[in-house]
């Protein structure tokens, strides 16, 4: 059998959770569908009856086609194991279309791809399928982005405001009569993103030693004087585009320790943003915030610095691409990666020291020819007294 060079991509899935089937298809679906993609407009998109009509008033592809055209309910009563039907709709779906080797997204279940194997059709896992489609975003997906990094600001904010208002007593923040948590900032934060029309898988509210952790999400007292780390993520319910924004914070005199984390970890952040370009390597950037830390007298991960002995230390890399997926390409860390005009990237140093906890400071940027457009405008301020 002839394989072809570049043969047609099939992707299968719900489109909750398959951000490449959504990109093709822009169809959001609770319930798997099958999408054939032979390259620009020609892709034939598969769903159930009942979301046939739903999706010919709604999904961006060239033809929405029903599975009732293939007998598929049929077929889930002819072989009895469900997982057994979505494999023998595909083999369907490839014979319909006359494809004999298939293109398919990295998490493509292997049962289904076993058995279009046993059917003589050529199963080729890709890795990368649309990366470089994706990481160049649009003007709409830079205005669906901007409008999910908007709502989180607002709702960080919203963060900031309960943690200015608190109650100071025996060392730790108190609101309505008892001790405020991390998680009482989560619920503030997740309850108006809600009310914008966003949602997200988490949200970091964390302060103190605890917060020297980076993903550790909330912590259940907020220390006067040790910094309280707001990491906000949310993505938009009917875009699905996200956002990503850090903010760390502190009530109360802090010790001189955490005040120089804070210094330089804004230093650095402005150095990683000044070096983002067009053209520019991810590692450089991130080599310039390692830089302002090394002045500074603090080690990061990077090879060139890992050395440099401190309590305090950046132990992550600087950035990350965003879309369709928190973290998507490109990587911006101690890898070669070149920036391109439209790359969305994140640009969130910081510095963890068990003793005191972290402190990070992450913007949201589009990369330009000559720099970057910072979606995350919010006021970046320390000391909330």
């Amino acid at each position: 059998m002839t394989v072809p060079d570049n043969p047609p991509v099939l992707l299968f899935g719900e489109t909750y959770h398959h951000p490449n089937i959504f990109y093709r298809s822009g169809f959001l679906a609770p319930d798997p569908v099958v999408l054939v993609d032979h390259g620009g407009d020609d892709t034939v998109l598969w769903t159930s009856p009942m979301e046939a009509g739903r999706a010919r008033k709604e999904a961006r592809v060239g033809a929405v086609r029903s599975t009732e055209e293939l007998d598929f309910a049929g077929v889930m009563q002819r072989v009895g194991s469900e997982q057994d039907a979505w494999s023998t709709l595909l083999e369907l779906v490839c014979r319909e279309a006359g494809l004999h080797s298939v293109r398919v997204d990295f998490d493509f279940p292997a049962i289904c791809a076993d058995h279009l194997r046993r059917q003589d059709v050529a199963v080729h896992p890709h890795a990368d399928l649309y990366r470089e489609e994706r990481r160049i975003k649009t003007p709409d997906e830079v205005a669906w982005i901007t409008t999910t990094e908007d709502a989180g600001m607002d709702a960080l904010q919203r963060a900031i405001d309960v943690i200015a208002a608190a109650d100071i007593k025996d060392g730790i923040l108190w609101r309505d009569g008892r001790p405020l948590s991390g998680q009482d900032l989560v619920l503030t934060v997740e309850s108006r993103l809600l009310e914008l029309g966003c949602t997200t898988i988490d949200s970091i509210c964390c302060g103190g030693p605890e917060s020297a952790d980076p993903h550790r999400a909330t912590s259940e007292v907020l220390r006067v004087g040790l910094p309280i780390v707001l990491d906000i993520f949310p993505f938009h319910k009917a875009t699905r585009y996200w956002g990503d924004m850090t903010r760390t914070v502190v009530r109360g005199t802090p010790p001189p320790e955490v005040t120089a984390m804070w210094d330089a970890v804004l230093e650095a952040q402005q150095a990683g943003l000044d070096a983002v370009r067009a053209g520019a390597n991810g590692r450089d950037v991130h080599y310039a915030c390692c830089e302002v830390f090394k002045q500074r007298g603090y080690g990061s991960l990077a090879k060139p610095y890992r050395d440099i002995k401190s309590e305090a230390r950046f132990i992550h890399g600087t950035g990350h691409g965003l879309g369709l997926e928190i973290h998507e390409y490109p990587r911006v860390g101690d890898v070669d990666v070149t920036l391109e005009v439209g790359d969305v990237v994140t640009v969130e140093p910081g510095l963890y020291d068990p003793r005191f906890g972290g402190v990070r400071i992450e913007d949201l940027v589009v990369v330009t020819e000559d720099g970057c457009r910072n979606l995350t405008p919010i006021a970046k301020v320390f000391r909330l007294d």
